[in-house]
Order: C-alpha cells, then structure tokens, then sequence
C-alpha cells in the first residue's frame, strides 16, 4: 500500500486508540506509537523527494461536486512534512511529562493526544491536496484541533476567552482565504488549483485582488503584525507543547501558503514583492519591540514569534522580486534564507517554549518578575534554554545565524533593475540589523532573569520539584538540531536546494534553478566559521572549569561595599529593558498603576508597568464605540426590516476598517 496513505489512516487510527482503549495511560502510548509509524511512512516517502527524488502524485476519485483531488508532493511540500511530523511527535512526548500528574487522575488525557493525531493529520492534507475544498477542509481541521488544545484548561474563564479570541482570528483567515478561492473560482469556473495557477500566471486585477486575500489569510494564520492579536493571550493560555507547536510548526501552514501561490503565479508583480517585504519588516521590528516588553515569559516567546515570521516573510519578499526581475541570485538567497529560517525557528522556538513549560512545572508560574536563580536546580532546562535563545538572536555558531546571513546577503545585493529601490532594500537590511541587536537584548533580559540571581518570589522556588526526564528529552533533540544546523549550514542547505529550486522554476525557466542556488563557497566560509566560534566557546569551557578551583566558584556578589543585600536588589524585568522602552516609547502602549508613597513618613506603595497590545487595545476600543453606535441607529430602523442585516454587515466592515486604519 501507498505509504502516505498508510501514515494517515495510522492516524487515525491513532485517534481511535486514543479514545477508545481503557485508561489514559494505555491511550497515551498506543497513540505516540501510532504517530511515530505513521511519521516513519510518510517521512520513508518525503526525504527521497526532499534529496531531489521524483515528486508524488496520485489523483483520489471524490463524489459530486468535488469529483477528484489531486494529491502531490513536491519539494516544498516534502520540505514541510519532513520538519511537521517529528517536531508534534517530540510535542506529544514532552505533552507526556506535562500532563503527569492528570495522567492518573480523572481527566481522559487521551482525548488531548487524539487531537494532536488530528493536527498531523491537517498537515498531511494541507501540505498535499491540489483541491481549494480539500485544502479547507485541512486548514479547519488544524484551526480547530488548535482552538481544543489551547483550551485544554477550560475551567479557567481566562483561558476560554483566549480560546475563543484565537477562534475568532483564525475563522477570520478562513473568510479571507474562502473569498480569495473565490475570486480565483470566478475567473476558472474550477477548483482545481492547477486551474488556479494558470490564472495566476497571467497580470490581471483579480489576481492582484487574489494576491491581497491570501496575505491577509496567511498573516492572520501565521500572526504577522498587526493581525497577530490572537498570539500573546493563546500562548500565555495553552500548555507548553500546545504553544511551542502552534509556533513553531501549526502555523507554518501560513508561512507554506505564501510559498504554494509565489510558485503559482510565477512571475509576481513588482509591487507584490515590495508589499510582502515591508509587511514582514513591519512584522518583524514591531513584534521584537513587544518581545523585550513583555514580563510572561510565554507572551514574550509569542511576540518573538511574529518577529521571525517576518524575518522568513522579508526572505519570501526577496525571493519574489528576484522572481519578478528573472534575477535568480536575488531569487535564490531570498528564498532559501526564508526557508532555512522557518526551519531553524521552528527548532529553537519549539525549545525554548518546552523550557518555559519546564519552568512553569517547577515553580508554576512564567512570570519573570517572580522567577530567579534557576540554573542550580534546573541545569538541563537552563543550558537548553540558553542554547535556543542564542540561537533565537542569530549568534553564531548556531542555526539561525545561517539563514538570517543568507537574508542580508539578499537585501545587500546590487540589483540596477530596480531602480532608486536598490537603495531600499539596504535600508530593510538596517531594520533587520536593529531587529537582531534588540533580540539580543530579549534573550539577555530572559535568561538573566529566569535563571541568575536568586529567586524574586519564596512562594515560586520550586524546592521540591524536578525535572521531568519525558520533557527534557524533546528539549536535548531540539537543541542537537540547532548544532547540527549552525554547525554544517553547506550541509543543512542540500536539504533546502530542492525547495528553492522548485521556486526558482515557477517561471519555467529550469535552468536558472541551479544558478540561483546560493554559492556554496559561502556556505562553506559559514561552516568555517562555526567550527572556529565553536572551538573557541570549547576551550573557554574548559579552561573556565580546570583551572579555576571548585572551591572558589562561589562567592558573595559584590554590592559596592553594601553587605546585605535582598531580593529586591536585582534588576526587575521593566528596569531591565526601561531604557530601550523609552527609546521606542511611540511604538508602544505601556500601562501604569499603583500608589507612590507621599509625605515625611509615607506608608508602602507600590507601582507596576505593562506593556499592553496596542493593536488589540484600540480594536476593543472601537468595538466597544461601534457597539453602542450601532445600537442607536438600529433603533430608528422598523422591527423586522430587510435593512437590518444589510446595516449590520455594512457595520461590521466598517467597524473592521476603522480599526485597523486606527
């Protein structure tokens, strides 16, 4: 039997164990089983294509109206399917360690795993079918089976509203994507997407409106700002699995959206490139500026999220001008450092956000402003979590130097065809550079805070707690693959050349494929490089730990003469990053409360900052105006008038607009 076949009805087969075998633990374990046979099928078929081996096509009779949907697998395809799989099955194991304690409780625990089964499943069919009423059905599969884990705290009223504000956003992506397959639908009487592709090869309006739907879809799905409002409160919400894999892998869909239509269309329009490049350094710049903002450690992760959306969406922006001018270097870099970025971002986020689950087990809480002094007690969590966020700000040896250098190199190339825009494209390359040194303060401000120092809060020391052996083994898998990555990036990149090679034919020119391929003297001078900031970070590991006696490893912190220091003598998380808020201060939505102390002898006071959404902030503001707006002009309608639900469709849009102009 076809494999991919097999791999998803082991799936769901998996679903079934999980919900119908006797107690959790017996559910638990037939359904990692399932996955992780149902992930060696599919990954037995992807990896050959993935090294240049034929693509996947199969054709699956479909009852009146759908008739037939196409299946294929190319590289890309292939690409995404290879990352998924094994990245929710290592989710699942960690979801083991997470979930202990229900495991023998009440709770069916089983029902959870089932669902993760699902969200493989959406990715078989997103990633495959070439039907637009196939690929819904994948794109609402994964939107729901998302919504029932971040849930999975329902009790908590917090949560739920998370929930339905992250149902919400992703239901509004549908509308987009259903009315581009619309539009796309209106011009091919057809929903085959190869029908759609032939209409996308040819300048028109209606492709450019098409164009302009799926990017809202697709920033929606993948929390490009400002359509990013769902991320802070689901992740914050959600287990720590459930977070690290709606980041790091569900929403790539939106990520793998952006690439399937660029390679439809072929030849975008110039202003598409330029359109998608500014949105993600957009996405970029505003989203790293609440990442150092932020005092959930969660939220903060989350907001890190829509910063590394936008670094691969600025490398997708680059791709497609190169695309569009028949350059295939520019096309090359840019496609292949977005690709390769997605990829490393979903290593080190995954990571980082299995150590925040970490934390949260040990002392219950993922406030930065409670935590401290975490690295004795949780060495494997602090070395990992170390390791992924210096990979999550680009330093090298690790794996996202690679592809964030391929994306400079993009946007620093000569390129006379574009006109005075060849000097733009360097200035989109000082805003990644500015996005890189604040992320290097993020990480700075996270990790000092969570594991140096001593602990802020007694009530959060985690005295009696360990580290969970099922959750550190995802963390040591993640963190070997971003060594391994940042290690041999000319190696790591022949696992991409098919991909970009896909993306450079889309124009049908296939001999300019293997030209636009980055040159692999640079990739070589990359790995060069690693190897020598690697052998340098050894010796100073062994030389820090041989010749300094155990005996004088400890010491009193010097206080400047004061010998009594507390807690509350540690840099908090707002003073931290205070003076680089103040220099953003515009971009930004920082609340203040609390009662300073007044007069000769005042009483205690207290003060406290947060960095709000201001996005989401003034969208409730003008939800909450339009509301009672709207019910004042209803009442001069007559009861019952067909005008009615003409005025509060007509409301709704402009309520909508109204908000994002604001």
């Amino acid at each position: 039997m076809d494999p991919i076949l097999l791999g998803t009805l082991t799936f769901i087969v998996g679903v079934v164990f999980s919900v119908s075998l006797p107690n959790n633990r017996v559910q638990v374990w037939a359904n990692l089983a399932s996955q992780l046979i149902a992930c060696c099928l599919i990954l037995s078929r992807t990896i050959p294509i993935l090294l240049g081996g034929e693509d996947y096509a199969e054709v699956m009779p479909w009852s009146f109206p759908v008739e037939m949907i196409p299946v294929e697998i190319n590289a890309v395809s292939a690409f995404f399917l290879t990352f998924s799989l094994p990245m929710t099955f290592l989710g699942s194991v960690f979801a083991v360690g997470y979930l202990s304690k229900d495991m023998d409780g009440s709770r069916h625990v089983g029902i959870h795993f089932a669902i993760l089964s699902m969200v493989q499943l959406s990715y078989v069919i997103i990633y495959t079918v070439q039907n637009a009423f196939a690929f819904l059905v994948g794109w609402e599969i994964a939107a729901l089976s998302a919504w029932l884990l971040v849930i999975y705290e329902h009790r908590n009223q917090k949560i739920r509203f998370a929930g339905f504000n992250y149902l919400i956003s992703t239901h509004l992506g549908l509308l987009f994507l259903v009315a581009a397959f619309t539009v796309m639908h209106g011009s091919t009487q057809s929903f085959q997407f190869v029908d759609f592709a032939t209409f996308l090869s040819k300048p028109s309006f209606e492709r450019g409106l098409a164009f302009v739907l799926l990017l809202t879809s697709f920033c929606l799905k993948s929390a490009f700002y400002p359509f990013h409002t769902w991320l802070p409160r689901a992740h914050a919400a959600a287990p720590a699995h459930v977070s690290a894999l709606m980041s790091g892998v569900i929403h790539k869909a939106g990520m793998f959206g952006m690439l399937k239509f660029l390679f439809m269309m072929g030849e975008p329009d110039l202003w598409m490139g330029w359109l998608l490049i500014t949105v993600s350094a957009l996405s970029a710049f505003m989203g790293i500026l609440y990442t150092i903002s932020q005092r959930d450690l969660k939220r903060l992760l989350g907001y890190s999220s829509t910063e590394n959306v936008g670094i691969a969406g600025i490398g997708f922006g680059v791709g497609s001008l190169g695309l569009t001018l028949h350059d295939p270097v520019l096309a090359g870099l840019g496609f292949g450092g977005g690709i390769l970025h997605i990829l490393n971002h979903a290593l080190f986020k995954c990571l980082l956000f299995y150590g925040a689950g970490s934390i949260y087990r040990f002392t219950h809480t993922v406030d930065l402003e409670k935590l401290g002094g975490l690295l004795k007690p949780m060495k494997w969590t602090g070395a990992l979590f170390l390791l992924g966020a210096l990979a999550s700000a680009a330093f090298p040896p690790f794996n996202a130097f690679a592809s964030e250098f391929l994306i400079y190199v993009g946007l620093l190339q000569h390129v006379p065809e574009l006109g005075l825009g060849r000097f733009v494209l360097p200035m989109f390359a000082s805003v990644l550079a500015i996005v890189g040194g604040l992320s290097a303060l993020s990480i700075t401000r996270a990790f000092g805070l969570v594991f140096l120092g001593v602990g802020r809060d007694p009530t959060h020391t985690g005295s009696h707690s360990h580290e969970n052996v099922f959750m550190i083994i995802p963390m040591v898998a993640h963190g070997i693959g971003i060594v391994i990555v940042g290690l041999f990036p000319s190696y790591c990149f022949k696992l991409i050349a098919s991909p970009i090679a896909v993306m450079l034919t889309s124009t049908g020119e296939k001999s300019i494929a293997m030209a636009g391929l980055p040159d692999l003297q640079l990739l070589q001078m990359l790995t060069q490089v690693a190897w020598m900031l690697f052998g340098t970070i050894a010796v100073l590991l062994v030389l820090r730990f041989t010749l300094l006696p155990r005996a004088n490893r400890t010491h009193v912190t010097w206080g400047c003469g004061y010998t009594a220091p507390n807690t509350r003598m540690q840099y908090s998380g707002a003073s931290f990053s205070a003076p680089m808020i103040a220099v953003f201060r515009d971009f930004l939505h920082i609340l203040k409360r609390g009662s300073l102390p007044e007069g000769v002898f005042p009483a205690d006071g207290n003060y406290e900052t947060h960095c709000v959404d201001s996005v989401e902030h003034h969208m409730f503001g003008v939800l909450d105006g339009g509301d009672g707006v709207s019910k004042r002009a209803l009442s001069y309608l007559p009861e019952g008038s067909q005008l009615a639900f003409a005025f509060g469709l007509v409301s709704l849009i402009a309520i909508g607009v109204f908000a994002l102009l604001k």
